[in-house]
């Protein structure tokens, strides 16, 4: 993987300094092109043909188009035979120059053929324009900004933050920050820098200083084939998958793999063990016994017989790394499990240079706990308002005579008849623990586009994918592996297996109280029955307890101390603060969020 960046008029030592911002997710080589009214820079990761010839920016034969390249195309090889056959004339053994051959080839076209996870910059000398794209599930960033005949694009937020434009916080961006923990899809932090979005490019005029045109190149849609069976589906499941898995472990460097113990990152290690020689698995062990789950990673590792890390993690590794956070996620950034994603990058960096993950799998198959809740929820929502209300007390009762409020976020649903999209994001979200946490969801309404199918876990699928999966997961991940120049690769995310995932029943999916049916019988007799039908968990962090006890002091000092602004509702946190040591209930993502966004304001906006 690599960091690109440019802007659309002729700086050396600003695009220099500017690409300097993304060294770690690129320390081996660096490559320019000031030339033709364009500043384009380039950090590189080596991942395939390790030699000078791989140093980037790339030009096609006349030196009319060069390219500036973040990811991995993992069907190269088959489009370099196309495109020499052809004619095209290629000097190096990377997947990069397929991409300026493949563009004076097919044009925009190209981006139909190609199969990887990528964010890339295409000079066009001859057109006088940028082409800009992002692969389809948003694998790679892309940031962009276009006020006042300004266009800037870079990797990472930081090059803007850093690069002479008005820094201002957007407010929409922000309440979705609060909402969910991340900026919305398309949007950014900072007002005017917008993200290229999954499976879109855009073109730039560079003569006319504007975008000329601005499209989806790749759209997922759920067309779910209700004559399919159980023995179909599992087939394919396994052929599709494996296919990915080996197109993904093209490298001319080590690979690893992150190994939960978790249905899906148990499958990758499966899978990949045939094709890699010594295969390294990396997984965390945390301190508290209800978030630890080395055990089934060990299991994993002994069926396989895998050369297997295990990764402490306590209250002290939060210590470590928080300073640190800030600088690699430079937008604000409410996901805890980003600090254990930060340590096994660094342990796994150690060992390999790639490492697969198993991101994608709960969104393709229906694996989290929220999706058969909201079929629940929506039962719900249609009673009577008598019966609601009757509802309503007895849980307000309950809660008063138990002495907390985990069961208050069900009173939320309680009120008046609610459409899909306001029962999913209240389910989703981790606000509306109490009254009064927050207003409402009317300022998020935009989100009503992603629930417009008759089947409410479709709907819900369709958000995770659109919005949880790249804002929040990915995100995560890209960010925790660049910061020290390791790539992660997800093969579940091959597009060719989220559409086949898409014509998938739910009620394949979904099986009584059994989520990822389908997946788990594919792999039934591959994976042991310990793995394949335990209780599910998320990748969590023992904050609630690390608040209480052990980062007590450091977070009353990021949540009462001096603030940057008056973003946040003080007495609500406070009051919140003071719940969650009464042991009334658990505000710790709340806190995280509130803690994560001072400290990137005073890194970044002070």
């Amino acid at each position: 993987m690599c960091g690109i960046v440019g802007f659309n008029w002729e700086d050396e030592q600003q695009v220099r300094r500017l690409a300097d911002l993304l060294r770690h997710r690129g320390p081996e080589q660096e490559g320019f092109h000031v030339a033709d009214g364009v500043s384009l820079g380039h950090r590189r990761l080596r991942i395939i043909d390790l030699s000078e010839h791989g140093r980037q920016p790339i030009y096609n034969e006349d030196g009319t188009v060069c390219v500036v390249f973040n990811g991995e195309i993992f069907n190269f090889q088959i489009l370099r035979q196309e495109l020499e056959q052809s004619g095209h004339r290629f000097v190096s053994r990377t997947d990069t120059e397929v991409l300026v051959h493949g563009y004076e080839q097919w044009g925009t076209d190209l981006l139909q053929r190609i199969r990887g996870q990528f964010a890339f910059c295409l000079l066009d000398k001859t057109r006088r324009q940028l082409l800009l794209a992002r692969d389809p599930l948003g694998i790679k960033p892309l940031y962009y900004y276009d006020r006042q005949g300004r266009f800037m694009f870079g990797s990472e937020l930081k090059v803007f933050l850093k690069g002479g434009i008005p820094r201002q916080i957007s407010r929409p961006a922000l309440d979705h920050y609060l909402m969910f923990g991340n900026t919305p899809s398309g949007q950014s932090i900072l007002e005017g820098v917008c993200k290229v979005l999954p499976g879109e490019y855009l073109v730039y005029d560079l003569a006319d200083g504007r975008i000329a045109e601005q499209a989806r190149f790749w759209e997922l849609v759920f067309r779910p084939d209700e004559g399919m069976t159980e023995a179909e589906a599992a087939d394919q499941i396994r052929l599709r998958l494996g296919q990915a898995v080996r197109e993904q472990l093209v490298s001319d460097v080590p690979l690893g793999a992150f190994l939960s113990g978790g249905v899906d990152s148990s499958i990758l290690v499966a899978l990949m063990r045939p094709n890699v020689k010594e295969l390294n698995t990396f997984s965390i062990r945390f301190d508290r016994p209800a978030y630890n789950e080395s055990t089934y990673a060990k299991i994993v590792s002994d069926r396989f017989n895998t050369i297997h890390h295990e990764i402490e993690f306590d209250a002290t590794t939060v210590r470590q790394l928080i300073d640190e956070l800030p600088h690699y996620f430079d937008e604000p950034f409410g996901d805890p499990s980003m600090i254990p994603t930060c340590l096994v990058c660094r342990v796994a960096r150690q060992h390999v240079t790639v490492a697969l993950s198993g991101t994608g799998g709960d969104e393709l198959f229906a694996g989290y706990p929220r999706y058969k809740e909201l079929r629940v929820l929506q039962q719900i929502n249609r009673l009577p308002g008598p019966v609601k209300g009757a509802m309503d007390l007895g849980i307000h009762l309950l809660n008063a005579g138990l002495g907390h409020d985990k069961l208050y976020k069900l009173r939320s649903f309680l009120g008046p008849r609610q459409e899909l999209w306001q029962v999913y994001l209240r389910l989703f979200s981790y606000m509306f623990r109490r009254p009064g946490e927050h207003t409402g969801l009317d300022r998020f309404e935009s989100l009503k586009r992603y629930f417009d199918y008759t089947d409410p876990v479709t709907s819900a699928l369709n958000f995770d994918l659109h919005e949880y999966l790249p804002e929040d997961l990915l995100t995560k991940e890209d960010r925790a592996s660049m910061a020290i120049s390791l790539e992660a690769r997800v093969p579940f995310l091959d597009p060719r297996f989220v559409e086949f995932a898409a014509t998938i029943p739910n009620r394949l999916k979904i099986r009584g109280s059994d989520q990822k049916a389908i997946l788990k019988e594919a792999f039934r007799g591959i994976l042991p029955d310990s793995i394949l039908y335990r209780k599910k968990r998320g990748f969590g962090v023992p904050l609630p307890e690390y608040f209480r006890c052990e980062l007590k002091d450091l977070a009353e000092k990021d949540l009462f101390g001096p603030q940057p602004g008056d973003y946040f509702d003080r007495d609500l946190v406070a009051s919140c603060w003071q719940r969650h040591h009464a042991g009334r209930a658990d505000y710790s993502r709340l806190f995280w969020t509130v803690i994560m966004f001072n400290r990137w304001h005073r890194m970044w906006m002070g």
